[in-house]
């Protein structure tokens, strides 16, 4: 579920998507034409596929954040796991604000902004820049030392010294000095500032206003950013992601009617912020291929909230990830439900609530990456059943000399086709030969679909017990084989359908595979 990448049902595309592009080599230059007999056969090709070999393929081609496990017993689980969404601790919780901050006094506590619920403690500085602003609308130079106490570095408290000429049109501004990796100490969301102000004859003065209501002096702060905060997160309500995800279900265009037996998905929070954090689940629906909006049900959703693990500053886990796992079956919710709708779209909205229980014991914790992720991982076991499951594949033909050859020293043509398949899939097809444009010239079969592949025998169980094999001869007249023979290209319409028509759930094995094989014969 995921953007714009899309889980796929492989239980019967695959079979689909690379049963015909594994046998594009038709071997007609190998044939000799005898004059004098009578009847003689040539081969178009022979291939044998894998299910194991085009379940990878499938993967190499298109699906990098796909796997599939072959277990014991030759089954075999696809898994798929992709990111939903991100949201950094720092998009939501701003703490510095750039601009000019006012000293309105020799001794100040200036407030600094946070969210309603947080108290800020410790602050380690990542990133910013502050200059001293100071108005000296006098007549002679006014020099002194501005201190912030709870900032230190090292050991050293932070002081900025400064020597103000007199200018009563603009102020004097210090160079900028740079905050990395000094640390901020407050239980009052606030900072305490000081400055120490004297004339030329070492007379201690309060910097007097340029204009009323102007402070004297002033910071000016850019930039601000942590690297690490640690404070206590009080209840707090706020918005964690609203998304719509496109869902690609199928791994090409395919159409046709398909169920997967048992899907499973596990929803995995990874938490790396440092206090307790509980997930709101406002809206989780999909809109299957009908249109229809199915909404996940589940007892795990208990009212709709979802508690995640969270590194906890007491143990000394900052830095760390915490992990929650929710899993989702056909036993603890409708996910059967959804996933056979075929869902193009997934809706959802999370809200977060910050430390939900209240408890005021707990000291929190946040850093410059601590974030709060969802990922979907969907784990199918290629097993279910299909009817009419369809796919469309093209073939380069080159009837190479049989292309010239002289139609009046032919009497008949019958193209036959041969399976040999281990598979519990079953296919019907139709051929439709074109020429170099893509024009169809003519179809293999003159009466629609014919099924020409049947499916191995299975047990109750899906399990196959044999072989199935199929032989199909297509007789052809001599005006419709001088068409055909001039065809570039052969556009194949495939309808895959498991084993007794559908009816019964099959396993798909790494272990199982088909031969087909097509070949002409032709009477003189």
């Amino acid at each position: 579920m995921f953007r714009h990448n899309g889980l796929r049902y492989l239980l019967l595309v695959a079979v689909a998507a690379l049963l015909w592009p594994s046998c594009r080599k038709s071997d007609f230059d190998g044939a000799e034409f005898a004059e004098h007999t009578p009847e003689f056969a040539f081969p178009l090709f022979t291939t044998t596929l894998n299910l194991k070999d085009l379940m990878f393929k499938v993967l190499n081609d298109s699906l990098s954040g796909d796997t599939i496990r072959v277990n014991p017993d030759y089954s075999m689980t696809l898994f798929y796991s992709g990111d939903v969404a991100e949201k950094k601790a720092t998009d939501i919780f701003g703490f510095f604000p750039n601009g000019i901050i006012p000293v309105l006094d020799t001794i100040y506590y200036a407030p600094f902004s946070t969210p309603d619920s947080v108290t800020v403690r410790r602050v380690v500085l990542n990133n910013g820049t502050l200059n001293l602003v100071v108005f000296n609308s006098g007549t002679v130079p006014i020099n002194g030392t501005f201190f912030i106490p709870q900032m230190s570095k090292n050991g050293q408290v932070f002081q900025v010294p400064f020597v103000a000429p007199p200018n009563p049109n603009f102020p004097w501004i210090s160079s900028a000095f740079q905050l990395k990796d000094w640390e901020l100490e407050s239980d009052t969301n606030a900072l305490y500032f000081r400055y120490e102000a004297f004339l030329p004859d070492g007379t201690r003065i309060k910097l007097p206003e340029p204009a009323p209501g102007t402070p004297g002096m002033g910071i000016l702060l850019q930039n601000m950013t942590f690297s690490y905060l640690e404070g206590y997160w009080g209840y707090d309500v706020y918005p964690l992601t609203l998304d719509t995800i496109d869902i690609d279900i199928n791994q090409t265009n395919l159409v046709g009617d398909v169920k997967v037996v048992d899907p499973k998905v596990t929803m995995t929070v990874s938490n790396s912020w440092g206090f307790p954090t509980r997930g709101v689940v406002k809206y989780l629906s999909f809109i299957g291929r009908d249109g229809q909006e199915y909404k996940l049900e589940s007892p795990q959703l208990s009212e709709d909230s979802l508690d995640f693990n969270y590194p906890s500053w007491a143990a000394g886990e900052v830095g760390q990830t915490k992990e929650t796992h929710y899993e989702f079956d056909r036993t603890n919710s409708n996910i059967d439900v959804i996933f056979n709708a075929q869902p193009t779209q997934m809706i959802y909205e999370l809200e977060g609530i910050s430390n939900a229980q209240r408890d005021f014991n707990i000291t929190g914790f946040i850093t410059d990456s601590s974030t709060i992720k969802l990922r979907v991982a969907v784990e199918l076991l290629l097993e279910g059943t299909a009817r009419n499951f369809g796919a469309e594949q093209t073939l380069d033909l080159n009837f190479g000399e049989y292309a010239d050859l002289d139609s009046a020293d032919i009497e008949s043509v019958e193209f036959k086709l041969v399976a040999e398949n281990g598979t519990p899939i079953g296919a019907d097809l139709q051929i439709y030969f074109r020429d170099s444009m893509e024009n169809v010239i003519d179809s293999l079969f003159t009466e629609g679909t014919r099924y020409v592949m049947q499916a191995a025998p299975v047990d109750a169980n899906g399990n196959v017990t044999g072989i199935g094999r199929t032989e199909t001869f297509i007789p052809m007249g001599i005006d419709r084989f001088n068409r055909i023979r001039a065809a570039r290209s052969a556009y194949v319409r495939n309808a895959f359908t498991t084993a007794q028509n559908g009816a019964v759930p099959v396993t798909l094995k790494a272990n199982q595979d088909a031969t087909l094989k097509m070949g002409v014969k032709v009477k003189l």
